[in-house]
């Protein structure tokens, strides 16, 4: 089996209350004379239940946003800055070197040749020679494909460490693309009222998601710091629902980038779970009752509600999922990565215990890990 060492996360500095960015979106919709009801951006701040998110960049400029060339490269600047500083703190906290890494596994969203590995190279001392897996366009589902995917690498390679690395700048779209997109679909509303839906998911999409990074020592059975005590990898699943592309993930637009997170996907999380979990559960021979601890990715309260309804679960069972959307809101795939530092950080399970790590992403797909304390 694979082992989880430990896990760091970092988050930038900018902190924003969510009726801050509510407010900002309703002052732009006035400032630019859009005739829509201000009072839906309000409910849907409100019904996702977050306080607040950290933003990467400022929203100094959100009236007068920068060009794309700006952004993005302020962008890509943020994100491997915060990487970095991450990833400096994982080693800090297992006492180990760069060069002590054999493996770098890095996922985000971030539109930049080379990704996020190669410039994380050029900042800490890394061997030249470290094999390098960059994971793109899985979204929300990266840091538990990631986590499975890295754990496969690890069975074939036993005494070798890596580390894996999830950060998503979602306060980008706060940049301008997201202005720029509302404005454009108010404006065609009245003679194109198609417009409404994508008007109501591109606010919901910016009332959800925030900024942070996660990073997660692994290590393959022979290596040194393959102790009992750290929980190990048992197995994963993966499942891409046919004929679901539609449902979540990024589209190019006119007038940049846009959120897609459609409303039916709280529907469809029942139906790939159970298609997912079940039969990884079957092949263990267990049941959920012998799952003491469910690391679920909060896509929004809706999601975590479905999942909650699907298995029976308690009202207690998936509290750290609530809590952590409350905190921070959706960071795309570093969320479960953070639930999973939360995890490792309080009380254990006692050992022989088994926990579930369950995230969703475009596909519409499924990515689900069976832990063992």
């Amino acid at each position: 089996m694979t082992f989880i060492v430990n896990t760091a996360v970092g988050f930038p500095a900018h902190y924003y209350p969510q009726e801050v960015l509510a407010n900002a979106l309703r002052k732009y919709f006035l400032v630019k004379e859009l005739d829509f009801d201000l009072d839906t951006i309000d409910r849907f701040f409100t019904n996702v239940l977050i306080k607040g998110r950290y933003f990467m960049l400022p929203l100094d400029s959100f009236f007068e946003p920068p060009g794309i060339e700006e952004s993005m490269n302020a962008t890509i600047k943020a994100t491997v800055d915060l990487v970095e500083e991450t990833v400096w703190k994982l080693l800090k906290k297992t006492a180990l070197e760069p060069t002590d890494i054999s493996q770098l596994t890095a996922t985000s969203l971030i539109p930049a040749v080379p990704g996020i590995d190669v410039r994380l190279m050029n900042h800490i001392p890394f061997s030249r020679n470290i094999k390098r897996m960059p994971l793109a366009s899985v979204g929300c589902m990266g840091g538990a494909f990631g986590v499975a995917r890295v754990a496969d690498y690890l069975k074939a390679y036993p005494t070798e460490s890596s580390i894996l690395v999830a950060s998503e700048p979602s306060s980008s779209l706060w940049q301008g693309s997201l202005q720029r997109d509302l404005c454009s679909m108010v404006r065609r509303l009245p003679n194109d009222p198609s417009q409404y839906s994508d008007i109501i998911m591109t606010i919901v999409t910016a009332a959800l998601f925030g900024d942070g990074s996660a990073a997660v020592l692994m290590v393959g059975d022979d290596h040194p710091l393959a102790q009992a005590g750290c929980p190990k990898v048992v197995d994963s699943r993966s499942m891409v629902l046919p004929d679901t592309v539609h449902l979540m993930g990024m589209d190019v637009v006119d007038t940049g980038t846009r959120n897609i997170l459609r409303p039916e996907v709280s529907d469809y999380v029942r139906v790939g779970l159970r298609q997912t979990i079940d039969p990884l559960l079957e092949a263990h021979h267990l049941s959920i009752d012998d799952i003491s601890r469910w690391l679920v990715h909060p896509g929004g309260p809706k999601i975590i509600n479905a999942i909650e309804d699907e298995y029976g679960l308690d009202e207690q069972a998936l509290n750290l999922s609530r809590e952590v959307l409350a905190e921070v809101g959706n960071l795309s795939s570093p969320t479960i990565l953070y639930i999973l530092d939360k995890t490792l950080s309080a009380e254990q399970p006692p050992s022989g215990s088994y926990g579930l790590m369950i995230a969703m992403g475009p596909g519409f797909s499924q990515e689900v890990i069976l832990l063992q304390w």
